[in-house]
């Protein structure tokens, strides 16, 4: 009768020793899904601070943007003076970082402006913003018109001037030639965060565009 005792009491041990490993292994299990879910937030945490970071353009790529994009709307401006046979201006506005288009939409084609909403939406212009309720080009944010750390434009002249255009304006006639004729200057950019990240776009006589970016102490295309 003891030894039938014994061996039930020792079937309650081991069952009982197997619920309790049963039960550790279930409470450690636990443990580390919380542990792992806590490393995942803290990741996700981690990521969402320093991807925007990560993927926020330098000061000097947000420049050379501004400049390439100036250029190209130099460009399709003189093809809209060619192919509608009208002047169209450019003026700059440097202190709040936007310029716009002005297309002559007199009867007589008279190259008289009023500097209009009407003209902008005439010429074309694919306008990213407006100032004062006139449409037009707003610079990005951070990017402004100015010369930075530079003393000497792409063509060997003092930059002094962000501007460098009479009037702070452009104007194409009908032909798309630059007005007055032999006319020019150059609009430098810059960011209010670096001011080592310059770029410049180049306005000949002859109404060539080139952009330019200031590299390692030099200007290059």
């Amino acid at each position: 009768m003891d030894a039938l005792g014994r061996r039930y009491r020792e079937r309650i041990g081991a069952v009982g020793c197997n619920v309790m490993t049963g039960l550790m292994l279930r409470s450690r299990l636990g443990l580390t899904l919380i542990e792992l879910i806590v490393v995942m937030l803290m990741i996700a945490v981690v990521v969402t601070i320093s991807l925007p970071r990560a993927l926020r353009p330098s000061p000097a790529s947000q420049v050379d943007t501004a400049a390439r994009a100036l250029t190209r709307d130099l460009e399709q401006l003189r093809m809209r003076a060619i192919a509608a046979k009208r002047h169209v201006r450019v003026r700059f506005d440097q202190p709040h970082g936007f310029y716009t288009a002005f297309m002559d939409v007199t009867p007589a084609r008279l190259a008289s402006f009023s500097e209009t909403s009407e003209e902008v939406r005439a010429s074309a212009l694919l306008t990213r913003g407006s100032s004062e309720g006139l449409p037009g080009v707003r610079l990005a944010r951070g990017v402004v018109f100015g010369v930075g750390d530079i003393s000497t434009g792409p063509q060997g002249a003092a930059a002094s001037d962000a501007v460098g255009l009479e009037g702070d304006q452009v104007e194409f006639d009908s032909r798309g030639l630059v007005t007055p004729p032999g006319s020019g200057g150059v609009v430098y950019l810059t960011h209010e965060d670096d001011p080592t990240a310059v770029a410049a776009v180049t306005i000949s006589g002859a109404s060539a565009f080139r952009t330019w970016r200031y590299r390692g102490g030099r200007w290059v295309r």
